[in-house]
């Protein structure tokens, strides 16, 4: 995919507690930094966005792949006639586009972690921040870590026998240095998205789930100091 313009993880907005966001019509907005996933049929590129808008633009590009996440700045002109519908009977608002970042995408893996063992070359992690965002399927995740100049390998899993209690699955984050991939100045921050469709399918009406995560090890690395994040939850 291309990148359009700067991109600064640092200065992402606290958008976990938006839902629907695009407010009212008569108003011109910007929203920066917000979480998406591209759909594209044929010539069509669409990106829908957290909270249940979709949004065109001529200037995103036709090389993004159907089921990519990314990040979006833009700005919406209510007053403009293709906006007057507000939407609702096009089915989108069409945007002015000025910056589309990709955000790396991981398949939710089906197996049980061995939660005992240390994988070579892992990795701790600082925290998972609380923003988020869950659509069609794609888990947005954002994670901390301490400085680094090698890039970082996430495997997303879960057990899929797992005996569910109260309807909550666990999953298991796991992070490794790729230590074979050249150096390069890692940002604290960084952004993934899980495709988790394997467990929105076995429910009907919501989701639930919390994600185990690894935040130390002893001196000799022979045990592992594990945290849980809340409970997600998500309406199908």
């Amino acid at each position: 995919m291309k990148k359009y313009g700067f991109f600064c993880v640092f200065f992402l907005l606290i958008l976990s507690l938006v839902t629907s966001c695009l407010g009212d019509s008569g108003q011109k907005i910007f929203m920066g930094n917000y979480p998406g996933v591209v759909v594209k049929r044929n010539d069509s590129v669409k990106i829908h966005l957290k909270g249940g808008d979709v949004v065109y633009s001529s200037l995103i590009s036709a090389d993004v792949d159907d089921g990519d996440g990314v990040l979006i700045d833009f700005s919406l002109d209510y007053s403009l006639p293709i906006n007057a519908d507000s939407g609702k009977v096009k089915g989108f608002l069409t945007v002015d586009v000025s910056s589309l970042t990709p955000v790396p995408g991981h398949d939710l893996l089906a197996f049980r972690t061995d939660t005992s063992a240390v994988l070579p070359h892992e990795h701790t992690l600082a925290s998972i921040q609380q923003r988020n965002a869950f659509i069609l399927n794609r888990f947005f995740l954002f994670t901390e870590h301490r400085s680094d100049t090698l890039p970082l390998h996430f495997e997303l899993s879960y057990d899929p026998d797992q005996v569910i209690t109260d309807k909550v699955y666990d999953l298991f984050l796991r992070v490794a240095k790729e230590v074979e991939s050249p150096s390069a100045l890692q940002l604290k921050t960084q952004y993934n998205t899980f495709n988790i469709s394997d467990l929105s399918h076995r429910e009907t009406d919501s989701l639930l789930f919390r994600i185990h995560y690894v935040t130390g090890f002893n001196k000799d690395s022979t045990q592992i100091s594990w945290v849980a994040t809340p409970i997600y939850r998500f309406a199908l």
